[in-house]
């Protein structure tokens, strides 16, 4: 069955009125179509592989309705004609969301970052009443390692996927190999399961970017989407990615469809990074231990996305993807990161973080 087939028997099992366009929206492994019918616009979802099995789901549409109830700007999935939130087509499991207002920004201002990191950190605050389990799931499925975990970036698990990318890559870039294998080393010392689980614990988002973010035009966040990989886990971890993915200064404008774009390497900065991290610390304080933590969550993050997103380019752009851009956001953890703690103080009037 094509695509286009999937799709039309999709929208068929919803009562959405009579199908006037579809296009596609945004995406790469879990695609969007923006559907156009006279009752309205719709989102049409797929689902990624890894997030598809009914357990994984029936906890996404828990959380979506924990998320509505308790105020987060979020949208439950449509039913069907026969009441359920999904239809499986193919193997593949397709959701329709109405099209809530609001804009996707390709560059995030000030307002933007400010905005983002309260909203994230009122998620955290009501996802701490969201007590469901989420199935453990194979995080680098895609990339032939099977292993299942109930923690994301497992920094063993990382390390056996680079240690076959490296093999693979031969003598090619070896400085970026080298920053990952040093990086790796650390993260297996210092951010090994006893000191994951350590840390305080909420619902998390799991891929909090811009890409999943709506903005009204004074700044703040009207929406909010895509909780494939939302689990109970250290709440530094989306801070690590609102750091990168919202704060950092992006080099082009964000396309959702381009895996290229949704993981380029952007510019990291003191200022912008202070007015994420103040904006979360001053609507739900990190403790000493969470703030000795986010290099650590973001180096994890940024070595698993570059090998991730491999999984999604062309054969031959492979090992461009994982280690072209690899190296500078790590190296401007490591020399600015005490730059960037006292920067944050200062616009919290502080004369130093706990």
């Amino acid at each position: 069955m094509t695509e286009d087939q999937r799709i039309r028997q999709a929208l068929a099992a919803y009562e959405l009125g009579t199908v006037h366009a579809v296009h596609h929206h945004a995406g790469t492994a879990a695609k969007t179509w923006r559907v156009e019918t006279d009752r309205g616009t719709w989102l049409l979802r797929t689902r990624g592989s890894r997030t598809s099995t009914d357990e994984l789901i029936a906890f996404d549409h828990g959380l979506r309705a924990h998320l509505v109830r308790r105020g987060i700007p979020t949208a439950e999935p449509v039913p069907g004609r026969d009441g359920t939130r999904f239809v499986r087509i193919d193997g593949q499991a397709f959701e329709v969301y109405a099209l809530m207002p609001g804009q996707n920004v390709g560059r995030a201002g000030p307002r933007q970052i400010a905005g983002a990191a309260r909203l994230l950190a009122a998620f955290h605050r009501v996802g701490e009443d969201y007590r469901a389990e989420v199935p453990p799931v194979a995080q680098y499925r895609t990339l032939g390692l099977e292993t299942a975990t109930t923690r994301m970036e497992s920094p063993e698990l990382l390390s056996q996927v680079y240690a076959e990318i490296e093999r693979e890559a031969g003598r090619r870039f070896p400085r970026a190999r080298a920053v990952a294998r040093d990086w790796l080393g650390r993260l297996r010392r210092e951010w090994a399961d006893d000191a994951y689980f350590g840390l305080p614990q909420t619902m998390t988002h799991g891929d909090f970017t811009l890409a999943n973010l709506l903005f009204a035009p004074d700044g703040e966040v009207c929406g909010v989407f895509d909780f494939d990989w939302s689990r109970r886990a250290p709440r530094v971890r989306d801070v690590a990615d609102g750091l990168f993915f919202v704060s950092g200064r992006r080099r082009t404008p964000l396309q959702a469809g381009s895996i290229w774009s949704l993981t380029e390497a952007v510019r990291l900065s003191p200022e912008r990074g202070a007015v994420w991290l103040a904006g979360y610390h001053a609507a739900y304080p990190l403790t000493a231990a969470e703030w000795d933590a986010i290099p650590l969550a973001l180096a994890a993050r940024w070595l698993s996305v570059r090998v991730e997103g491999m999984a999604k380019v062309a054969a031959a752009d492979r090992l461009r993807f994982v280690f072209a851009n690899l190296i500078p956001p790590l190296r401007w953890l490591e020399a600015h990161w005490p730059e960037l703690q006292a920067a944050t103080a200062s616009r919290l009037g502080q004369a130093a973080l706990p």
